[in-house]
């Protein structure tokens, strides 16, 4: 597994789609970007970046240093909940 530093351009935030859906050539794929364009908030771009890392990590050996699959998973656990609290609260619900 290569581990590697954040702090600017890393290798576990690219991913190589050598078959796209749509049939179009190959691309270089990169969480940030898609996060942009998704428009995505804080809370759903943070919980995005913890499942692409434990992704990256589990199936193609790139991890960020100090991660672990537990550290990215209480992440998603605890920004899904920060998105679940959002929603409720503009839905006017608290339950």
């Amino acid at each position: 597994m290569s581990v590697e530093k954040s702090g600017g351009p890393v290798g576990y935030y690219l991913v190589n789609v050598t078959n796209p859906n749509q049939g179009d050539a190959p691309y270089m794929a990169e969480c940030g970007d898609i996060i942009e364009a998704l428009g995505m908030d804080f809370n759903e771009g943070t919980a995005f970046k913890a499942l692409w890392r434990g992704a990256a990590a589990r199936t193609l050996g790139k991890l960020k240093e100090g991660n672990d699959a537990l550290y990215d998973a209480e992440k998603v656990r605890f920004y899904g909940g920060r998105m679940v609290s959002v929603i409720k609260h503009k839905q006017g619900t608290t339950e």
